[in-house]
């Protein structure tokens, strides 16, 4: 579930030279295969087309935005709705805060990637409930937008993994 985290947290994360060097080196495919007990190739993108894919399919796009990148949201077709209270009290159990110098909502799918990973090694109920009650409904809802919509494949690719990984990790399916 730790890993399942990180990767949820830096991958829908703004991508920047980091990302784009971890996927250019392979290291980025070697913890993917690692979350998913075999290989994994990704499309390579130049980093300025992986930077516009991220903004249309979860910032901003002329035609709506396919993927608003908020667990909560997914949840109740609102921001700052019943999921999100039900989200942040959650983090509170497991001893969680949102860092002031977070600079989107607390229910963003990489804080909530990042929550994942550090509840694993001593809530890992908590980890496992983060992943079944938030991050499988946004992959269900949403799932299906990014891959109609991502120019380039690798946020696609990347939901695929994703939804084979929580159904995995925690048994809820991808359908």
């Amino acid at each position: 579930m730790e890993l399942l985290g990180w990767v949820t947290a830096n991958l829908f994360a703004p991508p920047g030279e980091a990302l784009w060097r971890g996927l250019q080196e392979g290291t980025l495919e070697e913890a993917l295969a690692e979350l998913r007990g075999g290989p994994v190739a990704l499309p390579h993108p130049p980093l300025a087309e992986l930077q516009a894919a991220y903004t249309a399919l979860f910032v901003a796009n002329p035609q709506g935005v396919p993927a608003p990148p908020y667990a909560g949201y997914a949840r109740d077709g609102e921001l700052l709705g019943p999921s999100f209270h039900r989200l942040l009290a959650l983090y509170q159990e497991g001893g969680l805060e949102v860092q002031e110098t977070w600079r989107d909502l607390p229910d963003h799918l990489s804080a909530l990637g990042e929550a994942m990973a550090l509840l694993a090694p001593k809530r890992p109920d908590l980890a496992q409930r983060l992943a079944r009650e938030f991050l499988a409904p946004w992959l269900k809802r949403f799932g299906e937008a990014v891959k109609a919509h991502d120019p380039t494949g690798f946020y696609a690719a990347l939901v695929d993994l994703l939804e084979e990984a929580v159904h995995a990790k925690t048994g809820v399916s991808e359908a």
